[in-house]
């Protein structure tokens, strides 16, 4: 992938090298793009968490009762955990077989 490049810049290694291909197209490291993907990755965990955690919260306080919004707390606690569990999944699922395909290709 990166071979095609015209110019690579000066005392980096070639994998975070930013340069263009014969077609014009702009090219960017492998490496930051899976670091980009992990970070939207964590970004997504966090958001799941936290938005099953308040939702839990505020549902226990719309039905009233302290142990009513600790037991709706922990039980959307435990939805977005799932929610993340299987969203994780799906991602890295999907990052793994493009993986596969891009070394195949470049054999």
């Amino acid at each position: 992938m990166l071979e095609d490049c015209d110019f690579f810049l000066k005392g980096l290694r070639p994998t975070f090298a930013v340069c263009y291909n014969p077609q014009g197209s702009r090219v960017m490291g492998k490496r930051w793009a899976d670091a980009l993907r992990f970070v939207g990755i964590g970004w997504y965990v966090a958001a799941c968490i936290l938005l099953g955690t308040l939702g839990g919260r505020w549902l226990g306080q719309q039905l009233g009762g302290d142990s009513t919004i600790a037991i709706l707390t922990i039980v959307g606690l435990l939805l977005g955990l799932t929610v993340a569990f299987l969203g994780i999944y799906r991602m890295l699922r999907s990052m793994l077989s493009e993986g596969g395909q891009d070394d195949r290709g470049e054999d």
